[in-house]
């Protein structure tokens, strides 16, 4: 019989190297660089608590499971509550990943919740009680430059389909340039009478605390946790942009945050808001218009259930991703909230901001 213990830096070599077999099909240890994005992580993010700690499993002494943890804080209804958001979930088998998850859902917190739940890790989640967030799960994407569209996507296929995409690529920036002057609504460049600005996090903060979020359930936010969070979710190879919007009179009506791969590659909207919902449509289209000009491929998100219509009439394709978000609450108001979709979760709430994927393992 194993035993449960809250993550530590002693078990950091032994998750590293975890990791590095169960997430990247490799042998041996991981890299420092590695064990030190666990630590500043699950360890040293500004939310960290005694309490809702990242959980490991122990069979003889030896590492066999890792749960980890970043707990968030919530308002709902008025009222503060707190999530414990679980990323890098890996074991050797199903019977640890149940016990982990039920001595989760045993802790203090309101809320567990999982933005990036894998097949098999949601049917470990829904055997221990969790359910699953339809709305959230779906993605969306809106197509700037078809061709590169089609290109980025045959490149992450076979070899035969990568050299199809490099001959799309070839012919790829007249062809969008005569696309783009068509009266197509779907091909023509983006417009939106918004004006855009870079700011920084500090400017982005106000503008979030300015207008909020009228949801039932939605993330709390303060200065020196959402500078850390920001810097963490710039810490990728890509470029992470906050932008704030206006009118063409200057009043300031929104933001979003968008991290842009490698050019020519897509966008991911991070977050998006406005002061009111009438505002929304423009708000986006401002989103695409910039991240046409500024050569990204096209805009990709995650669910947004009070936009479908607006997201449905500026063109964007819907999908249901590998990936899904799960939850699991106590409490009949929180789970009532998410099923029909009065949660503001955004991809700065859950755990599509870690750059794992990014880290030297070297």
């Amino acid at each position: 019989m194993g035993e449960i213990r809250a993550f530590t830096e002693e078990h950091l070599p032994e998750v590293a190297t975890l990791y590095m077999k169960r997430m990247r099909g490799q042998p041996g240890p991981g890299s420092a660089s590695l064990e030190n994005y666990f630590r500043e992580i699950f360890l040293g993010n500004p939310w960290a608590t005694p309490d809702i700690p990242s959980w490991v499993y122990l069979e003889q002494g030896k590492l066999t499971g890792f749960l980890g943890i970043v707990p968030r804080t919530l308002e709902f209804e008025g009222r503060t509550i707190r999530m414990a958001v679980a990323s890098q979930f890996m074991t050797y088998g199903g019977p640890v990943a149940m016990q982990l998850l039920a001595h989760l859902f045993s802790g203090p917190q309101e809320l567990n919740f999982s933005d990036g739940a894998s097949e098999l890790a949601y049917q470990v989640w829904a055997a221990v009680g969790a359910s699953p967030a339809n709305l959230y799960s779906f993605t969306w994407l809106r197509p700037l430059r078809p061709a590169q569209t089609v290109r980025n996507f045959l490149d992450r296929e076979s070899a035969a389909l990568r050299l199809a995409g490099r001959a799309i690529s070839a012919a790829a920036v007249p062809v969008e340039y005569l696309m783009a002057k068509l009266p197509v609504g779907v091909l023509r460049a983006p417009e939106s009478p918004f004006q855009s600005r870079l700011v920084d996090a500090d400017e982005l903060f106000d503008c979030i605390q300015k207008f909020g979020s009228r949801d039932r359930l939605k993330p709390v936010y303060e200065r020196e946790s959402f500078r850390w969070l920001i810097s963490q979710a710039a810490g990728g190879r890509g470029t992470l942009q906050m932008v704030t919007l206006s009118t063409p009179e200057g009043a300031l009506v929104g933001w979003y945050v968008v991290y842009l791969e490698k050019r020519p590659g897509p966008a991911i909207l991070m977050q998006i808001g406005v002061q009111r919902k009438a505002q929304f449509d423009r708000a986006l289209s401002a989103v695409f218009r910039d991240m046409w000009r500024q050569g990204a491929s096209s805009v990709k998100g995650q669910g947004m259930p009070q936009h479908l219509t607006s997201l449905s009439n500026q063109y964007c394709v819907f999908r249901h991703a590998n990936t899904c978000t799960v939850f699991q609450s106590r409490e009949q108001g929180v789970q009532d909230a998410i099923f029909r979709g009065q949660a503001a979760f955004s991809r700065l709430d859950g755990e599509t901001w870690m750059h794992f994927a990014d880290r030297n393992l070297g």
